[in-house]
């Protein structure tokens, strides 16, 4: 199974998402584009070597995932 599939399945799902430069984002999927652009909720964003910051919603662009 794709991976866009299957992250369109997990929609109001709490997942956490690691991207390609090491940023962990820890939240509730609102809805997955077919690009794979992912939009969560009640987020919690950690960078790599920072304190983690808590946001009410992102938007991931598919290609960072």
């Amino acid at each position: 199974m794709k991976l866009v599939r299957f992250l369109m399945k997990c929609a109001n799902e709490t997942v956490t998402i690691e991207l390609k430069n090491g940023t962990i984002i820890h939240g509730t999927i609102t809805s997955v584009s077919p690009q794979m652009n992912t939009a969560l909720r009640t987020v919690k964003m950690t960078a790599r070597g920072r304190d983690p910051v808590a946001l009410d919603t992102i938007n991931l662009r598919g290609s960072t995932i």
